[in-house]
């Protein structure tokens, strides 16, 4: 049945306001059906009640505001943010420099919050929104994994708040796990033993070499047979014509984590250790670097080699991982608590500390000086004492 018509004095009222002659005030009916007294002023009474109106019941009242929602809003801010997410994507990777592992992990992240946000409109996420959505996806997620979640939508947030897609990014409300301290365990040397003899023979020379100058990956990836000189950049061993009591020559790293640092430049003795992994590490292919494989495709070479046997870094440890578990190496523990190739420095520098020597120097710290500082090239080494271990 349709609603009663208004009486002439009361036609250009807005819907749910009515004048209260027993009162002689205007009174609004609220959402909840509470009528309330807005006193006798005719048009602040009308003002508050469109104000009112458009803004609590503008699913059922006609306005501008609620026609440009419907048309989608001025930016897209009212349509789905799924609709946005591939255009944000493609501006993420245009405008930042991203490794192709993170851009495989930022379409992977996007693909789901496509699934989510399909129904929920850009202007209205706000935080619960970034909570159900750890919680759908992430719930058994360890504290890491949740917390570059929340740093992924923040990250996508953010290029929609440039766009003017959201007034505001709610991920930078949202408070980050506490993460636990040291989560890897220690590798014990057993464990490195039952990985090395598993191991091919190029990921066997990188796990000694390591062990050996207690030196991180891309360190050992980067030591060739033989180099004409020390230099920037360029890591290597120079040969001795003849042994001298029982060193063959020198071994010279540059570690890139310290690089600006003066011990970022070590010159290590290659003893009889050394030069044993170093000879049996010579196999058919012809390569300059001592650790080394031949590609199983003849793909374009990595551009994080400069040549096509060069074993890249992150390889390394994708391989070292690989052997670790197809071997059981702490198979009881979750994957991020196991130890992986990094840990070797650690069981290097602990195995030199059994033998009596401080392993800073070799391990490229800088708060330790070694037995010699020589210049060579107008570079400063830091000659480390032999030392080797034997397994």
């Amino acid at each position: 049945m349709n609603a009663r018509p208004r009486k002439s004095p009361y036609k250009e009222l807005p819907p749910y306001l009515v004048y209260d002659k027993s009162k002689k005030q205007y009174r609004l009916t609220l959402i909840n059906g509470v009528r309330k007294l807005i006193g006798n002023n005719k048009s602040r009474a009308i003002a508050i009640a469109i104000e009112y109106n458009n803004r609590m019941r503008y699913k059922n009242i006609v306005s501008a505001e609620t026609l440009i929602m419907e048309s989608g809003g001025q930016k897209g801010e009212y349509v789905p943010f799924s609709s946005h997410i591939d255009h944000l994507i493609q501006r993420i990777f245009r405008e930042e420099k991203l490794s192709e592992r993170v851009k495989q992990g930022l379409l992977n992240d996007a693909m789901r919050a496509k699934e989510f946000f399909s129904n929920i409109p850009s202007v209205d996420i706000d935080l619960e929104h970034v909570n159900l959505y750890l919680k759908k996806y992430h719930e058994n997620g360890s504290a890491e994994v949740q917390n570059r979640k929340v740093m992924f939508l923040k990250k996508i947030f953010s290029y929609a708040v440039d766009e003017s897609i959201m007034m505001d990014n709610p991920a930078t409300r949202k408070k980050l796990k506490k993460l636990d301290g040291k989560k890897r365990k220690r590798l014990s040397l057993e464990d490195f033993i039952r990985i090395k003899n598993h191991a091919p023979l190029w990921l066997k020379t990188a796990m000694e070499i390591s062990l050996q100058t207690s030196q991180a990956r891309l360190e050992v990836t980067r030591i060739k047979y033989s180099i004409k000189s020390p230099s920037y950049g360029e890591s290597g061993c120079i040969w001795f014509d003849e042994p001298i009591n029982g060193i063959y020559g020198h071994l010279y790293i540059n570690r890139q984590k310290t690089k600006d640092k003066e011990a970022a430049h070590i010159s290590i003795p290659i003893g009889e250790e050394l030069k044993r992994i170093i000879d049996e590490s010579r196999d058919q292919v012809l390569s300059p670097y001592i650790v080394h494989r031949m590609p199983e495709k003849a793909n374009k070479q990595n551009k994080n080699v400069d040549h096509y046997t060069q074993v890249d870094a992150s390889y390394l440890s994708k391989a070292f991982t690989a052997v670790r578990d197809t071997v059981g190496v702490m198979k009881n523990l979750p994957i991020e608590y196991r130890p992986t190739f990094h840990e070797i420095r650690a069981l290097s520098a602990h195995l030199f500390e059994q033998q009596g020597i401080n392993p800073q120097a070799r391990m490229a710290h800088s708060d330790e000086k070694s037995t010699k500082v020589y210049t060579r090239n107008h570079i400063e080494w830091v000659e480390v004492p032999h030392a080797q271990i034997i397994i």
